[in-house]
């Protein structure tokens, strides 16, 4: 359940707007002004004069992130606070699975939740009992819901001009709606945030199925392109072997063509040389036999 809800300005951790839910008592505002001010301590701010540094090593809450701090039942609210994220106090970023294991082993122990988000220049903080971690997301729901309408109602220019409490008279009404609805709400919001879950598994399955057989099908298609390489390499083989066995054929002819040429020739070569010695007709011969 939402206790008490803040929105301040994250440079200089001033309260804008606050709301506790009523017949709920305790020194929440004393200490989420304590916490704010821890926050603030340790973040780095860029300004026109340059970076301005903290001396804390690490920022608590940077810009855009989301944080739970919890506070042990058998701790005062001040001792110790905060000592280095402290022995009395843990911190951890919003992972559902930290915090229900988290709840379990201090079986209880656990009394307040601060659930922080900081966009920009507004930091919204959130008080809870809750040990569930559903119940954590409705929180972190609530704090961007918050911070929407919030951001659409004062421009930045008059969040960083603001006084401390300067939007509260206006804006609180607002504020304890939401706390209200949330607060009314949250066993539907939370079951419909594990059905939410469950359906991002299943659109993440549906995903890998899909991807899967998606590289079946390419590589069903290149399977395919290989069998009809394959095949058109085997047809260019029989074209090439039926092309090799005309060359073949064709270097055979070539071959006696040029010893028949160079039969003819010699014949003619003969009959030139015979012709001159004993005429074309070859009568010189001849007589020359009969002569004798």
């Amino acid at each position: 359940m939402i206790l008490y809800a803040v929105i301040a300005r994250a440079k200089d951790a001033a309260v804008l707007v606050e709301s506790m839910v009523a017949g709920v008592e305790g020194n929440f505002p004393q200490i989420t002004v304590e916490v704010l001010e821890r926050i603030v301590s340790s973040s780095n701010w860029t300004s026109a004069l340059g970076t301005l540094e903290s001396s804390s090593q690490v920022e608590l809450l940077p810009d855009g992130a989301r944080r739970t701090f919890v506070q042990r039942h058998d701790d005062s609210m001040f001792g110790g606070f905060f000592s280095g994220v402290a022995t009395q106090w843990s911190c951890f970023g919003f992972i559902p699975n930290d915090v229900e294991s988290s709840a379990e082993e201090d079986n209880g122990d656990m009394d307040y939740y601060f659930h922080l988000c900081r966009k920009d220049n507004v930091i919204c903080l959130c008080i809870s009992d809750d040990i569930d971690a559903r119940y954590h997301a409705v929180n972190y729901d609530f704090l961007d819901d918050s911070h929407s309408k919030f951001t659409k109602s004062y421009a930045p220019y008059k969040v960083t001009k603001a006084k401390a409490y300067e939007m509260d008279k206006k804006f609180s009404k607002e504020l304890e709606k939401l706390i209200y609805f949330y607060n009314e709400n949250r066993n539907k919001m939370a079951r419909q945030e594990k059905m939410h879950d469950l359906m991002n598994k299943v659109d993440d399955l549906k995903g890998l199925l899909g991807r899967n057989i998606t590289m079946v099908l390419e590589r069903e298609s290149k399977l395919v392109e290989l069998v009809e390489k394959s095949e058109d390499m085997l047809e260019d083989t029989k074209v090439f072997s039926k092309r090799s066995a005309k060359l073949k054929t064709r270097v055979k002819h070539t071959y006696y063509s040029y010893y028949v040429i160079v039969f003819v020739f010699g014949a003619l070569v003969l009959y030139l040389f015979f012709g001159e010695i004993c005429g074309y007709s070859f009568k010189k011969c001849r007589s020359s036999e009969g002569g004798r």
